[in-house]
């Protein structure tokens, strides 16, 4: 007790001495850069009226602004000073900030001593140990080969299915892997996939197999409404009166047509048909399904399902052929869904009948709103909608009010506010992840709201609440006791990368990649069959189950996203992942459940192993999980690499990154 006494009066001070000797910045040029809520702070601060970690919050700033020097702190993406949730800053350096707030002492000499402070670990924003085991990042990364050949396991194995039933490869066709079965459905869904693979490779193959089942569908299956036929591959017959949708379909052809103009048209020619016949615009909502003739059958739209994936689709048409009747009917239909909402809560229901709007289901699962809140940002990013960025605001507001228990998000809650289920589902990630990206728009107005996401995750996925074999358990309650015992690939992979690489570079904290990695490679091997992956299994006993026996072939994607868990950028570098309007995105951004996600400032050539970064903001270092062969700068040759770590320049440069085979 007595050392500690002594300690504490030696640096109390030592901290004396250099606020009266030390004059690092000249008092006129303190007190013409420093914001008076700094200041403020200090005050409130040394009253107890803020907590540590929001009084480090203006140190950084001042850091960050070069206001004080100091040099070689970890930083997040957006380059503020990287700072612990749990700092603890001594209490009895409060004395000075009050002396500083009530200008007891100078700026100089207050800026001086927290310079000192900060220097010598008196304040410590991050624990050393995070940060060193942060530095060999690089061992817990994916490698790009096993996400290519992990994805192109599903792939392939797709197509040998196909060719197993018959020489028909253009639609992957239903199977049973228990039973070893066909069912009579037949899904376009390699068109996607393909286009997803040339992403993530940059070999023209895929998207050569990508244009060959889109010219099939535009040749043999666009009726003459618009509307695409189903396939039944095993009696080769067309009901026109089943239940089709241009929704799927409409984005997969959309993203074909993002990168190639080629498909400008047949993107026009789904679209236009879906406004036609599978709107109604009375109400502007969406139908779930229509017949051939377009005539409606499901006369209902789900929200955090269907009704999402419609909204983006026209969101993607719009990007593709620039007609602006997508984008003003996504605005309508937005419209006319948020004033359904209960006017006390300001939350939405997830499911309405289309012809009255009246409510089917009053719940929102906490996952749905995500997917709301992604449809809303991708609108925003494109217009910049002052009347959407309100809804941004005020369901953001209604979430964090009412979804959020203490821990982690309920899992449904209906529009009036009452908590259905309080259950934890495993695709947590989806609501995190939405959060991450509002919280971009406006980082004070949204602090909570990243906060609770940042807490949700901890708590459900790093704390392994909702983990069993390394897997996630489809649903669990509070306690961790199951109550679904699936594990889903679908989910699996919604819980997905995008908050573990931003929480890293948030917190420079190793073990959101370690675990990711290792949560990566125990989905991948439990759902691994013949001919690629499972829907789903107990996690619990490993063994499959009824719900989940069927291959999920939209699995190649999903599995193919995961691009980004193999390098990831540190001390405030930030990677341009995807560009919408005028906004560049650091992430894959991704929308509904079968969305493999998308980028398009990142071009990837498998063959070469290079990796071309359109943008790259900051100095700092990005990590490989691969070695550095050589790297470019602005079609210059660069050699501030080593090993598997790039320096980066400050400001914004394209890279080609090449990499040892």
């Amino acid at each position: 007790m007595m050392y500690a006494y002594n300690m504490k009066f030696i640096l109390f001070f030592v901290f004396a001495f250099f606020l009266v000797g030390v004059l690092a910045i000249p008092e006129s040029s303190a007190q013409d850069v420093i914001p008076l809520w700094i200041k403020n702070n200090a005050g409130w601060w040394a009253d107890d009226k803020i907590n540590d970690f929001t009084f480090a919050q203006g140190i950084g700033f001042l850091i960050k602004n070069k206001i004080i020097q100091i040099h070689d702190l970890p930083t997040t993406p957006d380059g503020e000073i990287a700072i612990e949730n749990d700092i603890v800053i001594p209490s009895w350096i409060k004395n000075n900030a009050g002396w500083w707030a009530d200008d007891k002492i100078s700026d100089s000499d207050f800026l001086s001593g927290i310079k000192f402070l900060v220097e010598t670990n008196i304040i410590q924003f991050q624990s050393d140990v995070d940060y060193k085991k942060s530095k060999n990042i690089e061992k817990h990364l994916l490698d790009w080969d096993t996400v290519v050949n992990d994805s192109m396991y599903a792939y392939t194995g797709s197509i040998k299915l196909q060719k197993k039933f018959s020489d028909y490869v253009y639609y992957t066709i239903e199977y049973n892997t228990s039973t070893g079965s066909f069912n009579d459905y037949s899904h376009p869904t390699l068109l996607a996939s393909g286009v997803w693979l040339y992403q993530i490779t940059g070999n023209e193959q895929f998207l050569v197999n990508s244009r060959t089942i889109a010219n099939f569908i535009e040749e043999s299956y666009l009726y003459h409404s618009g509307i695409v036929m189903n396939v039944h591959p095993l009696t080769n017959t067309v009901n026109i009166n089943e239940s089709h949708t241009n929704q799927n379909i409409l984005s997969d052809v959309a993203q074909l047509a993002l990168l190639d103009s080629n498909y400008v048209q047949l993107t026009k020619t789904l679209a236009d048909a879906f406004i036609e016949y599978e709107v109604n615009h009375e109400t502007e909502l969406f139908y779930d399904a229509v017949t051939l003739e377009g005539k409606p059958i499901h006369h209902d739209m789900y929200m955090s399902y269907g009704g999402a994936v419609g909204l983006e689709s026209l969101l993607l048409a719009y990007e593709a052929t620039s007609d602006v009747t997508y984008l003003d009917q996504v605005k309508r239909t937005i419209l006319a869904y948020w004033d359904l909402r209960d006017k006390e809560t300001n939350l939405i229901p997830s499911w309405v009948y289309t012809d009255t709007g009246d409510i089917k289901e009053p719940f929102m699962q906490q996952y749905g709103a995500g997917v709301f809140l992604k449809v809303l940002l991708h609108y925003y990013y494109l217009t910049e909608d002052v009347d959407v960025y309100k809804i941004i605001e005020d369901y953001t507001d209604a979430v964090v009010d009412y979804f959020w228990d203490g821990k982690t998000w309920n899992y449904r809650v209906d529009y009036d506010g009452t908590v259905r289920s309080d259950i934890i589902e495993a695709n947590y990630g989806k609501l995190d992840d939405a959060l991450f990206l509002v919280y971009d728009l406006n980082p004070t107005r949204f602090q909570k709201a990243y906060d609770l996401a940042k807490s949700d995750y901890d708590f459900s996925f790093q704390d392994k609440i909702t983990m069993t074999n390394g897997l996630a358990i489809h649903a669990v309650k509070d306690d961790g006791s199951p109550a679904s015992r699936e594990s889903m690939i679908t989910y699996a992979f919604i819980i997905n990368q995008n908050p573990t690489v931003r929480l890293y570079q948030d917190t420079m904290n190793p073990e959101y990649i370690v675990d990711m990695k290792d949560f990566y490679e125990k989905v991948i091997s439990h759902h691994k069959r013949e001919y690629g992956y499972i829907w789903g299994i107990d996690a619990y006993t490993l063994e499959d189950t009824p719900l989940g026996v069927n291959l999920n072939q939209h699995a190649i994607g999903m599995i193919g996203n995961k691009i980004n868990l193999t390098f990831v950028p540190s001390d405030g570098v930030k990677i341009v992942w995807t560009k919408i309007g005028n906004f560049e995105i650091t992430e894959p951004f991704i929308v509904h459940f079968n969305d493999p996600g998308r980028f398009n400032a990142i071009n990837f050539e498998y063959k070469e192993k290079s990796i071309f970064f359109e943008t790259i903001e900051n100095e700092g270092t990005i990590t490989f999980s691969g070695t550095i062969k050589s790297v470019l700068v602005d079609d210059q040759r660069y050699s501030n690499f080593n090993g598997k770590i790039l320096n980066t320049l400050e400001g914004e440069h394209s890279y080609k990154v090449t990499l040892v085979d």
